[in-house]
């Protein structure tokens, strides 16, 4: 137990170094990461000038974080995909689709979150 709390500092950090990796890897190969990374700092602006309670505010970047986080899903999916199998393949096919409707069912998601924080005051 000793030894596995002492090597606690080195794992995070390691756990650390991978994630900032993937997130730095995916921002340079995917267009999409790019744009929602861009959309992100432009609804903290907005949000900035908007007069909502904080509470609002912060439930509408908690709801668009989980895009990027459907994305990242999505490409690694295709990445392994693209290993896997290089050329086509219809259960290959099959599963990049499957991640894509991820990354729809979150844009979704955001929109239904936004027009209940709009609708709905308090």
């Amino acid at each position: 137990m000793l030894r596995a709390v002492k090597k606690l500092p080195q794992r995070v950090s390691n756990a650390m170094g991978y994630s900032l990796a993937g997130l730095v890897s995916a921002y340079r190969k995917e267009d999409s990461v790019k744009l929602e990374i861009l959309s992100l700092i432009l609804l903290i602006v907005i949000l900035a000038f908007v007069p909502w309670p904080l509470w609002k505010k912060a439930a509408m970047t908690a709801a668009f974080l989980l895009i990027p986080l459907a994305e990242l899903v999505n490409s690694a999916i295709e990445d392994v995909c693209d290993l896997v199998s290089p050329g086509f393949d219809p259960k290959v096919k099959d599963a990049k689709d499957k991640g894509s409707a991820a990354v729809l069912i979150t844009i979704v998601l955001n929109v239904a979150v936004l027009a209940a924080l709009c609708l709905f005051p308090g």
